[in-house]
């Protein structure tokens, strides 16, 4: 499984505090005195009326200018841990469901892997019980279990190996490679078995299939939404755009037309 890695942008504000003075008001001699009042007069007076971190708040947020962000960091976070991405662009919301694909699909990789080993693991004790096998050092040999579910015996296997002359095919009771089974019927439930747990742990394809897929969209959306942000902000802090576009008279191209948007 991979490992989770957890990659955490933090932005640091910039906070200003403002000096407020306590300026005593001007005795009134005429209507143009009463009218001077200066900005930060007016300023610590609206500040009065907002709760202390009401107003912390608000103006954190708005002495703490955002930055751009980078499409191509959020498609290499969400390609190796899905949601990171979208964590990055700040749209959690979305990437959660990645993160949440992510760990089902592996939890289903451990259920087939283990489910599999069990039937495979079942199946091998019964051959050893009605076969007369040793499991001990074949833990990697597939082929001697596979051979073993469509033989009755050793013997007859290794008579259709001469036939063909394949000799280095041949089974050593020597060495271990020793079966009989006491049954037909016995022999075709240990094949039906063995076929059962090659496919369950086969079908873990299937899931390895998903998780690869569950990586590539999931960077294809850290773009999207990583783009969008970015968009966001330039909206709001103001920027401008340049689209080119080609003047057609008729069917003819007849020119080139360049066009400049800008917004504040």
């Amino acid at each position: 499984m991979y490992k989770i890695l957890l990659v955490i942008i933090v932005f640091s504000a910039v906070n200003v505090f403002a000096q407020f003075k306590d300026v005593t008001a001007p005795k009134l001699k005429d209507k143009s005195v009463s009218k001077e009042i200066s900005v930060n007069k007016i300023y610590a007076l609206k500040s009065e009326s907002l709760s202390g971190k009401e107003f912390e708040t608000r103006k954190e947020n708005s002495s703490a200018p955002k930055s751009k962000k980078s499409p191509g960091l959020a498609f290499i976070y969400s390609l190796f841990v899905p949601g990171m991405g979208q964590l990055y662009s700040d749209r959690f919301d979305v990437g959660k469901y990645f993160m949440i694909s992510e760990a089902s699909l592996w939890l289903g990789y451990a259920a087939f892997t283990i489910y599999g080993n069990w039937l495979l693991d079942d199946a091998y004790n019964y051959a050893a019980l009605h076969a007369g096998i040793t499991n001990e050092g074949k833990e990697r040999d597939d082929k001697f279990y596979v051979d073993i579910g469509n033989y009755e015996n050793y013997e007859q296997f290794n008579n259709e190996q001469l036939i063909f002359g394949q000799y280095e095919n041949l089974y050593d009771p020597a060495n271990g490679y020793y079966f009989y089974w006491d049954k037909t019927e016995n022999r075709r439930k240990y094949r039906e078995d063995k076929l059962a747990g090659d496919r369950t742990k086969n079908d873990r394809l299937f899931v390895v299939g998903a998780i690869l897929v569950n990586h590539i969209v999931s960077a294809i959306s850290a773009i999207v939404l990583t783009n969008n942000y970015n968009n966001e902000l330039g909206k709001g802090s103001g920027g401008f755009v340049l689209n080119a576009d080609v003047v057609r008279l008729g069917n003819r191209v007849d020119g080139v037309k360049l066009k400049l948007t800008k917004w504040f």
